[in-house]
C-alpha cells in the first residue's frame, strides 16, 4: 500500500491526502496521523473512497463518537447517526455555517461523502476562522476575546424549510432555546483562538445593541471570507471531506447541473470554551 501522503491546498487550510484508503480497518498509525494532519489544515479531502452508509459510520467512530444524523433531518434508514443531502429533496447548503452552533454541544466535525456528483458545479468552500482571528487587529481582537453570542435554529428557520415536508420543522426550532457560545473560541486541542459566529445560526452578540451586533457580524463575515482564507473542493464521486467544525465554515454552491447526493456523520464535539474559561 502507498504510503500516507498529506498535500497542502493553500497556506492556511485544506490538504489533500492520499495513500490510504478510509475503512474501519484504518490502523492505529494512520488514524493519528490523519488526526494530526485534520488539526493543523482544518479540512482534509480524500478522493476515490467507496463507503456505503455503514462504514462511513465505522470510519467516522475511528475519530470519535458520531452523533444523530441530524436534530431535525431525517436519517438515511437503517442509520440513525447517518444524513443524506440529496438535490433531488431540497437539500441545499448555500449559506456560511458552522454546524449545528444552536446546540450546546456543536459537532468537533464531520465526513462528507460523495456518492452522486453533478457533472457541473456544485462545489463547497470552507472558511479559516482561526485565519479570520489573526486578521483582526489586536485591540479588536482583545474586545472580542471576553464576549459571547446566542446562537437560534430560529434564525435559519427558512432553511430548515426548504425541506419540510409536513410542516412540522419550524414548530420544532421555535421551541428550542437559542445556545450562548463565546465568540472568539479556543481550541481545545491546539490552543489556537478561532471566531466562533457564523450568518447562519448566530443571531446576536450579547450585550451590544443590534445595530452594533450586526455591523460587527458583518466586518468578522467579511474578513472570514476573503479569498485568502478560504479552499474550494470540486467533488468527484467517492470522495470524503473531513472538517474541524470547531474553527471553520463552509458554504455548498447551489449552481450546478445534474443530481447531487451525499451521505454524512457528524462526530460529537465539546461545549465550546472561550478566552476567559480557561
Amino acid at each position: 500500500m502507498a504510503e500516507l501522503e498529506v498535500t497542502p491546498l493553500t497556506t492556511v487550510l485544506g490538504a489533500e491526502v492520499t495513500g490510504v484508503a478510509l475503512s474501519a480497518g484504518l490502523g492505529d498509525g494512520s488514524v493519528s496521523a490523519l488526526r494530526q494532519a485534520l488539526l493543523r489544515h482544518k479540512v482534509l479531502f480524500f478522493r476515490d473512497q467507496a463507503l456505503d452508509p455503514p462504514a462511513l459510520t465505522s470510519v467516522a467512530r475511528l475519530f470519535g463518537e458520531p452523533t444523530e444524523a441530524h436534530p431535525v433531518e431525517p436519517s438515511v434508514e437503517g442509520h440513525p447517526e447517518v444524513l443524506a443531502l440529496d438535490s433531488d429533496e431540497g437539500a441545499r447548503a448555500d449559506v456560511w455555517h458552522s454546524d449545528l452552533t444552536f446546540q450546546g454541544r456543536p459537532p468537533m466535525g464531520a465526513l462528507l461523502h460523495a456518492v452522486v456528483v453533478p457533472a457541473v458545479g456544485g462545489d463547497t468552500i470552507w472558511s479559516d476562522m482561526q485565519a479570520t482571528y489573526d486578521a483582526l487587529s489586536p485591540t479588536m481582537q482583545g474586545f472580542l476575546d471576553g464576549l459571547t453570542a446566542s446562537h437560534s435554529p430560529a434564525k435559519a428557520g427558512g432553511y430548515f424549510a426548504q425541506r419540510d415536508r409536513d410542516g412540522d420543522k419550524a414548530s420544532r426550532t421555535a421551541a428550542v432555546e437559542p445556545s450562548h457560545h463565546p465568540v472568539v473560541r479556543v481550541h481545545p486541542e491546539t490552543g489556537r483562538r478561532s471566531l466562533f459566529v457564523n450568518p447562519l445560526f448566530t443571531d446576536k452578540i450579547d450585550g451590544l445593541r443590534r445595530r452594533e451586533s450586526d455591523a460587527l457580524l458583518e466586518v468578522i463575515q467579511e474578513l472570514a471570507i476573503a479569498p485568502e482564507r478560504l479552499v474550494r473542493w470540486h467533488w468527484r464521486e467517492g470522495d470524503v471531506a473531513f472538517w474541524d467544525n470547531r474553527c471553520t465554515m463552509h458554504y455548498a454552491l447551489l449552481e450546478f447541473s445534474g443530481p447531487r447526493r451525499m451521505t454524512r456523520v457528524a462526530l460529537h464535539g465539546e461545549i465550546p470554551e472561550g478566552v476567559q474559561s480557561r
